[in-house]
């Protein structure tokens, strides 16, 4: 058995170390008296209170008393444990470790992290040059370079292109001696078929951690079937909701302006730093995670969201300036009036211009306030109680009671509201809101976690295709989103729908989607249980009918509902009674069938 790690290797690795540099990859330092101060990365503070002293490598927080070495420091913040502080910092600092029997560090599951990390970083180059240099890639470059991308960004990015022979790769890395076993959880290959590359025929953005290593690419179609943008499945080094595309490249301007931009995509992120916005990041083909926000919280003051401005985007904007406001941050809403992106204002409009949308954001409450009242009806009693609500929302997250009653007053001012009416209103909400998130917590502190979730019908449909996933392409070929009324087991086919077009179908996957506790119970259970194992495929299909029946008796409902509310004056009005009823005709037919 291993010694402890010898004393000499760790005054080594911790002389070796800038403990200001460290230090500042998690939270912004300022100089004042000698000395520098930041806001604690370990708890929630407005006012610096976390010094750290370079020379003698410690720190403290005279908020929350955390203090100690640089070991202590990355233990607390990334969760190890002090022998792998050691090993870790040791690797940052180019130190051997030794051991106090004598013997030099080898850790085997770190060793193999590094190894793929190593194939990850020259598959890369790899890729690029195919990209730049080589035949196969001329019409990927061609296409990168129409949307207005320069060579330069080109080379910053590493962007590359995966060939269309999708054995190419397993024989190329054979070549250069890497084995099957190796390979095969590589994440590089499909699960069905381990000579297949995961990526063909595709522009590859590679994905790097926060200390610049490559872990995962994503990858864009370029013609033919399939989903626009690939990326790969989760790997122990990789976890998509932990970490921002570019990253990377953007802390040192994210730290120096106190603001991140959120963009909603690879190459919304690309055109804003060739445009000189190089505070730019992306969530890697999902929603915003708070484990993403947290991730940049503590280095800025303001958060832009420059989300696409569809109806998609939209949705993800409002999601992520509550998000924000929860976690404390100010934030602002980048708009394009003009086009859909910042990659199509770039392209059609320009640097200056989009520069100037960025400078040119709006508040988020000025922002919502414009959304609920383009939404909703707000000429109408019912109109603007709907509004209001969707607001209420926003002012949830607010953090203070000052910031809640500037935003209810502007509530009120733009929806011309009464003010006394309008605050009794929120204060039942936010009470009734309390109560239930008080029961909720409860029930996930209980043993199991899920018994709040009361299971229907739509619910044991899907956990019982959960725990037989082979019979999911039946599901997806009768139902969509729409079909469903109960909004988790929506979500859960949303979730499948994810793993299933990924080739990412396993446990691990599947529960990566879910925040909620109770929900993880849930599915874990339906999966280790054996409850649903028994179910056969003409059982699941009878229950995939009850749905699709369901779900068509509703939209017939709300037809007939429609089709009793007109009144023929004018011939517009025959134009929709007539096309109501033919939309009844196809739903009677599908209910027949």
């Amino acid at each position: 058995m291993r010694g402890r790690i010898s004393q000499e290797s760790i005054k080594e690795v911790s002389d070796r170390i800038d403990m200001l540099a460290l230090v500042q990859e998690y939270t912004r330092l300022e100089k004042r008296s000698g000395s520098w101060w930041g806001t604690c990365p370990f708890h929630k503070e407005k006012t610096p209170s976390f010094k750290v002293d370079p020379a003698q490598k410690v720190y403290y927080c005279f908020g929350c008393h955390a203090g100690g070495s640089v070991f202590n420091f990355l233990q607390e913040i990334e969760k190890v444990s002090f022998a792998q502080a050691v090993k870790d910092l040791a690797r940052r600092a180019g130190v051997e470790v030794r051991y106090e029997d004598g013997t030099d560090f080898v850790e085997v599951d770190n060793s193999k992290n590094d190894a793929y990390l190593d194939l990850y970083s020259r598959v890369t180059g790899t890729f690029h040059y195919l990209l730049t240099a080589s035949a196969q890639g001329a019409a990927a470059l061609s296409y990168i370079r129409s949307r207005g991308i320069t060579d330069e960004t080109i080379s910053r990015f590493m962007l590359g292109y995966a060939p269309k022979n999708r054995l190419w790769l397993k024989d190329f890395l054979k070549g250069k001696h890497y084995s099957d076993e190796f390979l095969l959880e590589s994440g590089l290959f499909t699960k069905k078929n381990p000579a297949a590359a995961f990526f063909f025929d595709r522009l590859i953005f590679p994905i790097y951690d926060r200390n610049s290593r490559v872990v995962a690419f994503g990858g864009r179609l370029l013609e033919g079937d399939g989903p626009k943008y690939l990326n790969s499945g989760e790997l122990p080094f990789f976890h998509k909701g932990e970490t921002l595309y570019a990253f990377h490249l953007a802390k040192p301007e994210i730290r120096a302006q106190k603001a991140v931009v959120f963009c909603e995509g690879y190459m919304d992120v690309i055109a804003c730093h060739q445009c000189g916005v190089k505070n730019a990041v992306a969530p890697l083909g999902t929603a915003l995670t708070r484990e993403q926000v947290k991730l940049v919280k503590h280095f800025v003051d303001v958060v832009y969201v420059a989300f696409d401005s569809d109806g998609a985007g939209k949705a993800a904007a409002h999601k992520a300036i509550i998000m924000c406001r929860e976690e404390g941050l100010e934030t602002r809403v980048v708009r394009f009036n003009d086009a859909k992106d910042p990659a199509e204002i770039m392209q059609n409009s320009g640097a200056e211009y989009l520069t100037s949308c960025v400078k040119n954001a709006i508040i988020d409450s000025e922002y919502l306030l414009s959304v609920v009242s383009r939404d909703y009806a707000v000429d109408t009693p019912e109109g603007k109680t709907k509004a209001a609500l969707a607001f209420f929302s926003y002012i949830d997250a607010l953090s203070t009671d000052i910031q809640k009653q500037s935003c209810l007053d502007l509530l009120c001012q733009t929806l011309n509201l009464n003010h006394e009416a309008a605050l009794r209103d929120y204060l039942n909400r936010d009470a009734a809101r309390k109560r239930t998130e008080a029961v909720q917590t409860a029930s996930q502190q209980s043993p199991h976690g899920s018994g709040r979730i009361k299971l229907n019908a739509e619910l044991r449909t899907v956990l019982s295709v959960i725990a037989n996933f082979e019979f999911f392409p039946e599901l997806r070929a009768a139902l969509g989103v729409d079909d469903f009324e109960d909004s988790l087991a929506r979500d859960m086919f949303i979730s499948m729908e994810e793993c299933y077009r990924q080739e990412a179908v396993s446990v691990s996957a599947l529960l990566s989607k879910f925040d909620n506790g109770a929900v993880k119970q849930l599915v874990t259970d339906a999966i280790t249980t054996g409850e649903y194992s028994s179910y056969t495929l003409e059982a699941i299909k009878d229950s995939i009918k009850r749905i699709k029946r369901n779900s068509l008796e509703r939209r017939r409902n709300a037809v007939q509902n429609m089709i009793r509310q007109i009144t023929v004056v004018t011939s517009d009005d025959q134009k929709r009674l007539n096309e109501l009823l033919f939309q009844k005709m196809c739903i009677d037919s599908e209910l027949k069938q």
